[in-house]
């Protein structure tokens, strides 16, 4: 049996009583509380002596005394123990009542992987985690004990990072702008909440879309903005022809979320115009531009402004995986010093290994290899998802079919309340939310629907449950 610490044993060494006479107290006070029950082991007269900066001397006499009182008793070969004979109840306090046993701390719920159909999850099963886990060994080898160490000069990100993503940006996505301009943070919503922070504060105005992303809605609002709706159609978004002086937008037009429809060229070049007009910021919220099936990818926002007032926005949640928690920003040059100044608030800089790593992935061609086969395979499961839907004749019609990692199903016949059906999916462990639950205001007809995460045999069997369920 393992000994105990007793270095908690507090003795007055101006007193009068000897520090022998104390220790011993001390020891008895514990065992009468119940603090050492009926067996518990003593640490050697050593060990507690160099605890206390007592002598042993001193540790063996109160040990002695209180095994001639009963207290103690030694085991030959074993050491000291409480004495087996010894039958003493922990104390409750004096006229104390009778207390219910408190109630046990809920357990945490399990590690599990998303239930059908929900939206934004990539397969983290296509992940190569064996290769990640050898260039995370190559990161560590190439940086040394240096990114072990806070690093607060690098507070936008690790240098060989941000130079990977500059080139990944401007290959794939038509944005170019030096390696300096691209800030590196803990995923995607706190970019949103540090832009929320940085240009907007009480009363600054935000336009969203409308349905549109809540996480965004509420980092918005949680710094007191107020609130425009743009409202989005078959096209996207429909951008106002004016806007408040310094307002800041926020906007998916790769593929709006959650409708799925890519914004044409006119419209962006309306909305790039009001944004110089009015002297706004536009945030361009890429977060599945990288999964186009059969069709070249519209060229980006940024890639069209000429003002540098648009704020390009990733995540590498839905490319790598989720819990990896780095996003990033393409930074107008007139934000970084700020920027900067807000990140040393928060965390100072992210976790630089995580960066490190991630750099390796890119810069050895593997980061391009995954999106490919994820492309591939999200297409394939794309064609199963619809097929079978089909084929079950479930009631929804589902447009914008292109892309992407969701599918909005509009009903085809009048459906049931949300607060009716959404209780039952649940129930049934689906997780298919309402169009409603992307809108401020009610009225929206549809449910959206994730298929990326699931093989092929899980899409038809959920989808067959699901059938069954509606039914």
């Amino acid at each position: 049996m393992t000994a105990r610490s007793l270095s908690s044993i507090v003795l007055n060494r101006s007193r009068k009583a000897s520090l022998q006479s104390q220790l011993a107290l001390e020891l008895k006070r514990l065992i009468q509380r119940g603090g050492m029950g009926r067996g518990a082991a003593l640490p050697s007269s050593r060990e507690l002596a160099a605890d206390l900066q007592l002598s042993r001397n001193t540790v063996l006499a109160a040990y002695d005394q209180l095994v001639s009182e009963g207290y103690l008793e030694a085991r030959p070969r074993s050491g000291l123990f409480v004495a087996d004979a010894l039958a003493i109840a922990p104390r409750s306090r004096p006229n104390s009542r009778a207390r219910e046993t408190p109630a046990q701390p809920s357990p945490l719920p399990p590690l599990r992987d998303p239930p059908p159909f929900r939206p934004c999850q990539p397969d983290v099963r296509l992940f190569p985690l064996a290769l990640w886990n050898r260039l995370r060994g190559r990161a560590l080898r190439g940086h040394a004990h240096h990114i072990l160490h806070y690093q607060s000069d690098h507070r936008l990100g690790l240098p060989a990072l941000r130079r990977a993503l500059a080139d990944y940006l401007r290959d794939s996505r038509g944005v170019h702008c030096p390696w300096e301009q691209i800030a590196i943070t803990s995923g995607s919503q706190q970019a949103l909440f540090m832009l929320s922070l940085l240009l907007l504060g009480t009363r600054g105005r935000a336009y969203l879309e409308e349905p549109g992303y809540r996480g965004a809605r509420l980092a918005f609002e949680h710094v007191g903005a107020e609130i425009t709706a743009m409202p989005v159609d078959a096209e996207g978004v429909l951008p106002p022809e004016r806007l408040a002086r310094g307002a800041l937008v926020y906007v998916t037009p790769a593929r709006q979320f959650p409708t799925g429809a890519s914004l044409p060229v006119a419209r962006r070049l309306a909305l790039l115009e009001a944004v110089r007009a009015s002297e706004s910021w536009v945030v361009e919220d890429d977060y599945d531009s990288e999964f186009r099936y059969g069709r070249a990818p519209l060229p980006s926002l940024h890639s069209l402004d000429t003002t540098g007032r648009v704020i390009n926005l990733g995540t590498m949640s839905k490319v790598v995986f989720p819990s990896l928690r780095i996003g990033y920003l393409v930074l107008p040059p007139a934000l970084i010093e700020p920027f900067i100044r807000l990140r040393a608030l928060l965390d100072d800089h992210g976790p630089l290994i995580d960066q490190a790593t991630l750099a390796e992935f890119i810069a050895s061609g593997s980061f391009y290899s995954h999106i490919r086969r994820c492309r591939r395979e999200y297409a394939a499961r794309l064609d199963t998802f619809l097929s079978v839907a089909a084929k079950l004749q479930l009631p929804f019609s589902f447009a914008n079919a292109d892309g992407g990692m969701n599918l909005l199903g509009r009903w085809q016949e009048p459906p049931p309340p949300d607060a009716v059906l959404t209780p039952t999916l649940i129930a049934a462990g689906f997780d298919i939310p309402s169009l409603n639950a992307y809108a401020r205001n009610p009225g929206q007809s549809g449910r959206v629907f994730g298929f990326t995460a699931f093989t092929h045999a899980e899409l038809r069997a959920h989808l067959r449950r699901l059938s069954g369920l509606l039914r």
